[in-house]
């Protein structure tokens, strides 16, 4: 068990790391320059990196042979999982915040970003 948490720990510091984020007030932002959809940008980014230490976890704990779609499916399902539990933050708790149905796409277009390269970079193909 302690083993499979360090195979996983850098995900479930990110977690915290996106947590916190979610749950900073927008005015904290106010002072980073911005342009029109750069949240978007933040979540879809927020996400493949979440995603993608995931896969890394993957890798560790199978020692660099993973199966090839069954990861893809379960990252991707608890990206989503995730991304509707930031997004449920967001619009229930966090009150000064507000959950957006654009803003889960765009962590879904960050989760299937993981998915592809982890399908491009590290599933091992037949010859």
């Amino acid at each position: 068990m302690i083993r499979l948490l360090l195979d996983y720990k850098w995900v479930m510091l990110w977690a915290v790391v996106v947590i916190a984020l979610c749950c900073m007030p927008g005015q904290s932002f106010e002072k980073v320059p911005s342009y029109p959809g750069m949240d978007k940008l933040v979540h879809a980014g927020m996400f493949f990196v979440f995603c993608t230490l995931i896969y890394n976890g993957v890798l560790v704990q199978f020692k660099g042979r993973p199966t090839k779609w069954l990861p893809v499916i379960v990252v991707s399902i608890l990206g989503i999982l995730f991304a509707l539990l930031t997004e449920a933050l967001q619009l229930y708790i966090f009150t000064y915040r507000s959950g957006d149905w654009w803003d889960l796409f765009a962590d879904s277009v960050g989760i299937g970003m993981s998915g592809f390269a982890y399908l491009l970079f590290y599933v091992r193909r037949k010859k």
